[in-house]
Parts: C-alpha cells; sequence; structure tokens
C-alpha cells in the first residue's frame, strides 16, 4: 500500500518570505518519478511548538493509514535547529552522536585552526540522532539524517535543509530506504524527454487522443523543465509501455529524446570525441552544463565567452562587415562564432550561442528570445538553428544551453558507431 506522503519545510526564513522553499518541489518530482504521489506540502517557522504540533497530528493520523513524513531543515549547529529536540519529544527517546560525523566534524574544524576548534562543543550537536533510528550519512555537509518509526509502516525523515546536502542525501541515502519500505511490485516505468513543446500541447495533442487505448491502465505524468519536457509512463503492463513509446516516439520524431545530459557525457567519453564552446548570451552556462559530471575533462576542451563585438572579431576572426550586415544575433555569425571557434581549438564539435536575453534588446524581427545555435559536428559540416524562446532572462539563457546540449545528442545519435 502506498504512504500519505508529507513533505514538511521548516524555517522561519521560508515562512518570512526570506528564502523559497526550492527542497518541496525537488523532493515531491524526484517521488514521482519512483511512482510516489505527495499528497500535501508543509512549511513551518522555527518554533518547536508548532512543529510538534504538527507531527503529532502526522503520527496520529499514521494510526489509520501509512504515513510517511519527508521532514527538512533544522538539523544544524545553531539554537534555532529544534528538529531532533522535537523528535526526542515525540517519540519519548533519548540521542546519541554519531562517532563517523563527530570524527569528521572534528577533522574539519581543527584544520581551520584555534577559533574554530574552541567551538567544537556547540556544533557537535549537528551529530546527534535519536536512539534506535535509521542514520542516513551527509557526504556534503555535517548533520546527520535519519529516519524514525511513527506507527505501522509510517516513517518520518529528517534531512538537513541545504539543497546540495539534502539532494545527495535523498538520492545516495535515503531512496534505497524508501524502495525497502515500500516496495512497488511489478510497476514499471518509461521515460522520455519531448523538447520545445508545452505541458498543455503535450496533453491536449498526445494524451487526450490516445486516452482510452493507453491511459485506463497506465499512468502519466509530466515535469516541465526550461526548454523540454520529461514525460513519465507507469504501467504493470510491459507491452502497453512500449507501445505508448513507440507512438510517442512517431508522433514526436524530431524532438524526442532521452536524458541528453546523461548520454552526452557518455557517448563522448565512449568514442572520445571533444568538444568546445563559444558562448555570448548565456555567459558559460552551456560549458557549466556541459563540464558538471565527473570525467568530463577527457572530452570538454574549453571555449571562449565573447559578449562584445569586438571580442568576436578579436578572438574569433568574425568580419566587422558581417556583423553590422546581418546582426550579432543572426544565423550568420552563430556559423561564423562555430566555425572560428573549431580552428582555433580543433575539437570535433563546437557549440555557437548568440541571442538577446533580455529584458531589452528586442525588435519586431528579433524579440526578446531570439538565441541562434550554431553546431559544428565532426565531419566539419555546420547547421545553425534559430528559436524564440519564452520567458525571463534566465529562462531564455537556461533554455538555450539545454536545447544546445539537446542538439548534440542529436547528432551524436544519428552516427555510426
Amino acid at each position: 500500500m502506498s504512504p500519505f506522503i508529507v513533505i514538511l519545510s521548516t524555517g522561519s526564513e521560508l515562512t518570512a518570505g526570506r528564502s523559497l522553499d526550492t527542497n518541496s518541489g525537488w523532493i515531491a518530482n524526484q517521488l514521482f518519478e519512483l511512482g510516489w504521489k505527495v499528497k500535501k506540502f508543509i512549511t513551518l517557522p522555527d518554533d518547536p511548538n508548532l512543529i510538534l504540533s504538527e507531527l503529532q497530528s502526522l503520527q496520529t493520523l499514521a494510526k489509520e493509514k501509512p504515513v510517511l513524513v519527508i521532514m527538512t531543515g533544522g538539523l544544524g549547529p545553531t539554537e534555532d535547529d529544534y528538529t531532533l529536540e522535537t523528535v526526542l519529544k515525540l517519540t519519548g527517546k533519548t540521542s546519541y552522536s554519531v562517532e563517523k560525523a563527530k570524527l569528521r566534524l572534528t577533522k574539519i574544524y581543527e584544520s581551520r585552526g584555534k577559533e574554530y576548534k574552541d567551538i567544537l562543543p556547540n556544533v557537535f550537536r549537528q551529530t546527534f540522532v535519536p536512539e534506535g533510528c535509521k542514520t542516513l550519512d551527509n557526504s556534503v555537509g555535517i548533520a546527520v539524517g535519519f529516519v524514525e518509526v511513527i506507527g505501522e509502516n509510517s516513517y518520518l525523515v529528517c534531512m538537513p535543509g541545504v539543497p546540495s546536502e539534502m539532494t545527495e542525501m535523498f538520492k545516495r541515502r535515503l531512496v534505497p530506504e524508501l524502495k525497502k519500505l515500500y516496495p512497488r511490485e511489478n510497476l514499471l516505468q518509461k521515460t522520455k524527454w519531448l523538447w520545445n513543446i508545452g505541458e498543455s500541447l503535450f496533453q491536449n495533442d498526445f494524451i487526450e487522443p490516445n486516452r482510452d487505448e493507453f491511459f485506463k491502465e497506465a499512468e502519466w505524468g509530466v515535469t516541465a523543465n526550461r526548454g523540454y519536457i520529461k514525460c513519465i509512463f507507469q504501467s504493470t503492463n510491459q507491452n502497453l509501455l512500449d507501445q505508448i513509446i513507440n507512438r510517442l516516439e512517431t508522433q514526436y520524431p524530431n524532438i524526442i529524446s532521452d536524458d541528453v545530459f546523461s548520454f552526452v557525457h557518455e557517448r563522448l567519453l565512449g568514442e572520445n570525441l571533444t568538444i568546445s564552446v563559444v558562448e555570448s548570451c548565456t555567459g558559460g552556462l552551456l560549458g557549466k552544463k556541459l563540464t558538471e559530471q565527473p570525467g568530463s575533462s577527457a572530452y570538454f576542451m574549453g571555449g571562449f565567452l565573447t559578449y562584445s563585438n569586438e571580442m568576436k572579431s578579436q578572438l574569433l576572426g568574425i568580419p566587422s562587415e558581417t556583423i553590422n550586415s546581418f546582426g550579432a544575433v543572426s544565423e550568420e555569425v552563430a556559423k561564423a562564432m562555430v566555425d572560428g571557434l573549431c580552428l582555433k581549438t580543433g575539437t570535433d564539435f563546437g557549440i555557437s550561442i548568440t541571442g538577446i536575453a533580455g529584458p531589452d534588446g528586442g525588435s519586431e524581427g528579433k524579440p526578446v528570445g531570439t538565441v541562434c545555435i550554431g553546431i559544428k559536428e565532426p565531419n566539419g559540416e555546420t547547421t545553425v538553428f534559430r528559436y524564440v524562446f519564452p520567458g525571463n532572462r534566465e529562462a531564455i539563457r537556461e533554455n538555450a544551453s539545454n536545447t544546445a546540449i539537446f542538439l548534440i545528442y542529436q547528432s551524436l545519435k544519428k552516427r555510426v558507431i
């Protein structure tokens, strides 16, 4: 039986509006992709009485049905970190210090000098967990996460609120535990990405016409990202899932993909191919995305940030008359950028991006969001794509850099190995 899942975020900075709660949405999305649906989000300030009251209500609910509470925040070293204290009151337990975390914390603080060593006793509190709980190691920070029983088939998970610590702990430590606690028997899943199409259009064009044929037995869901939507299909019927994916690939042959980030990384490594980038409006974001995975130094050689027209000419050898005639944001300049890039770097692949990220700079012919992306392939062929991406400056830059990786994916996919 699937649990009633509640995500509980704590922190006065959240309820005061000083910080945004990005953890809850991220966790819910991850759980959905694993086959679980969240029923409720709760956000509370750093008030131990409010937190305890909420947990007691959820513990009472656990007498009626399996409940899974995933709580983030309040595990740090300061006096407003109340999570452990509240859980001990809830369960009537005592706590103990996790030796591995304590040794790691000691080593870190002693290496920082005497002023840090002197405050060690105060920060040890983030190494404590309730007696008898399941601990979740923190490989990014110090605070130890834990899983506590709150009823029959019901659990309270406590993790740090720092997103980098929480996401790593969730993926590496918590997910394996959840699969043991709530096994999804025979549930199968297929995931595909569709590029530059909205959720509403996808539902109208694909889900509705196929609802009777496919979606009485299969569940579907969509998560929107910058540049693409992730389409998730779940069923106990493998043949049905295969039919859905076949129909999807037939209907969207030019915009469908798997996980482009993993595919590009693995294929560039596997084929010993190299790549370089030249970016204007994305300001290095494409290079960042291409180097996020360990081992990327084997294929990513570097690149240029050519924001100004002068840099485009000086670093890439683009004639100023080309820029003056067609404009910095044009297919002609995007082609010249990537051709100049590959002459300088000699890489197998080259990618150029030039665009108008806004909020100013647009015109009737080239509105804000206009982006030209050039790709030079190992066979020497250069192709330029022109897009008009929606959204604000951040969204346009994310769209452009993600789409550039999709173009690399497409090129790699059609290569004969």
